[in-house]
C-alpha cells in the first residue's frame, strides 16, 4: 500500500540535495512524499524561524490528501514550536520523527494525537546504501514504519536485563526519546515525565559519558522517572567512552536506588538501526522480550 506523507522541518536546516537523494528511495519503497512551497528559510542554524515553521506545521497536518506529518530531520529547534501550538487546530494524523522531535512526540501524547517514533525522512537514503546490513535495517524500519501506520505492530524485541528483572509482566505505556532532549527541557512547562507504569526508552548521540551521566541524574532528581516502572536504552551511537565503562553501568548507577529494572539491547537510536514505535501505545515486558501492541 502506498503511503503519502506531509514533510515538516521542525528543527534544524538540512541541505536541500540530502532531501533530493532520498525521495527517490522512498518513492520506489512506496512512500510519497510532499515538499510544501517552502519547506526551509533558514535562519541561523534553524530551517526558519519559529513563525515560519509553526505555520509549516499547520499546513502539512491541514492536508487532506497526506496519510501522515514527516520530519525530514531532528537537530534542535522543536521546543520552539511546542509552546507556541495551537493544539486545537490540529487533526488525528500522526507525527513521525525522533531525536530532538522527541519533546512534540511527548506533546501530541499528551494531546491525544497520535505520534511515532522512528526514522526521520532524510534516512530514506539508507535505502540505496552501498552496505547489504544498512539497507536491509532500512527497508525493516520503514516496513516497520508501514506497518504502524496500518495498524500493524512490529515483532517483539529480545532484550537483555542488566538489574533487578522482576518475575512475571511489566506492562504499560510506552514512552520516551532522545535523553539530552529531554533533560534540556527539565523545569519547562515541556517537562518530560513518564506516566504511572510506563516503559520508557532512551536513546543518545555524539555525548561524551559524563555528559549522558548529568543528563540522567537531571531527569532523575527532577521526577521524570518516578513512576516509570521499567527503563529500555537504545544506541548510545558516538557517545565518547570514559576507559572501560559500560553505558548501562551509569544508568544503573541512578536507578538501582530506586529499584527500577533496567534493560538494553533495543535496536533503536542515531545508528543504522532504528526500529519504530508508537509513542504511548500499551507495550509489555514478558520472557525477556518487548512486545508491542497496536
Amino acid at each position: 500500500m502506498s503511503l503519502t506523507f506531509s514533510l515538516i522541518a521542525p528543527a534544524s536546516f538540512t541541505d536541500p540535495a540530502v532531501l533530493d537523494r532520498a525521495v527517490g528511495p522512498l518513492r520506489e519503497f512506496g512512500f510519497d512524499v510532499k515538499f510544501p512551497h517552502t519547506l526551509q528559510a533558514p535562519v541561523r542554524y534553524l530551517a526558519g524561524d519559529t513563525a515560519h515553521r509553526l505555520e509549516s506545521l499547520y499546513a502539512a497536518y491541514a492536508d487532506p490528501e497526506t496519510d501522515a506529518v514527516w520530519a525530514v530531520r531532528g537537530g534542535y529547534g522543536c521546543a520552539h514550536l511546542a509552546t507556541e501550538i495551537d493544539w486545537t487546530r490540529l487533526p488525528s494524523k500522526p507525527l513521525i520523527g525522533y531525536s530532538d522531535l522527541s519533546v512534540l512526540l511527548d506533546q501530541c501524547h499528551r494531546h491525544g494525537l497520535p505520534a511515532i517514533h522512528g526514522p526521520v525522512m532524510k534516512e530514506g537514503i539508507k535505502l540505496g546504501s552501498d552496505e547489504a546490513r544498512t539497507r536491509d535495517a532500512a527497508e525493516r524500519d520503514l516496513n516497520a514504519l508501514r506497518g504502524w501506520l496500518n495498524g500493524e505492530a512490529p515483532a517483539p524485541i529480545a532484550l537483555t536485563p542488566v538489574a533487578r528483572a522482576p518475575e512475571g509482566v511489566i506492562e504499560g505505556p510506552l514512552v520516551g526519546g532522545n535523553l539530552a532532549t529531554f533533560a534540556s527541557v527539565v523545569g519547562t512547562p515541556l517537562a518530560f515525565r513518564a506516566p504511572p507504569g510506563a516503559i520508557v526508552i532512551l536513546e543518545d548521540v555524539g555525548e561524551p559519558y559524563y555528559r549522558l551521566e548529568r543528563d540522567l541524574w537531571q531527569l532523575v532528581h527532577s521526577g521524570a522517572l518516578d513512576d516509570a516502572a521499567a527503563i529500555c536504552l537504545g544506541t548510545f551511537e558516538n557517545c565518547t567512552p570514559y576507559g572501560d565503562l559500560k553505558i548501562e553501568t551509569i544508568f544503573d548507577t541512578w536507578l538501582a536506588p530506586r529499584d527500577v529494572p533496567l534493560y538494553t539491547g533495543l535496536p533503536i537510536g542515531h545508528g543504522r538501526d532504528n526500529l519504530p514505535w508508537r509513542y504511548g501505545s500499551a507495550a509489555r515486558i514478558v520472557d525477556g522480550q518487548l512486545r508491542f501492541s497496536n
